[in-house]
């Protein structure tokens, strides 16, 4: 039963992360940026990136397939590299909206710098497309081997 309860809870905060991220993404894509929203956002998709990895971390230790099944299995790691590369490229996103934030001084609407914008909506593009693998080596894994 804690089997179960870890991957819900686990798939419950995947979902969220998705959600978060397409937030992030939409309010960069307004005519004017809110500062304070995107921080509170973006510090929204840490929070919850920190309670996959833990979740995951309790699966793997307390989980119904035990250490060896992921320590042998390459779409685990396959996995564990995608969302340590999410978590290094949602670090550049990260520091320009504490930037905007504090440039913004509560002056909504804010309009940042074009380049920064650009690189902003870039780095959480990819992050988007970077789901993609990660979600397709999820589902490998649970299915290792074939």
């Amino acid at each position: 039963m804690l089997d179960l309860g870890l991957a819900i809870a686990h798939h419950i905060a995947v979902f969220g992360l998705v959600a978060l991220l397409a937030m992030e993404g939409l309010a960069l894509r307004e005519g004017a940026v809110d500062p304070t929203r995107l921080v509170k956002i973006d510090g929204g998709y840490g929070l919850v990136a920190g309670l996959v990895l833990a979740i995951g971390v309790c699966r793997v230790i307390w989980g119904g397939k035990g250490w060896a099944f992921y320590a042998e299995n390459p779409f685990f790691w396959g996995k564990m590299g995608l969302f340590l590369a999410l978590g290094l490229l949602s670090i550049g996103p990260t520091l320009l909206f504490i930037r905007w934030r504090k440039a913004a001084a509560g002056a909504v609407p804010f309009t940042p710098p074009a380049v920064e914008l650009k690189r902003a909506r870039q780095w959480v593009g990819v992050e988007a497309v970077l789901l993609v693998p990660l979600l397709a080596c999820a589902a490998a894994m649970a299915r290792y081997p074939f």
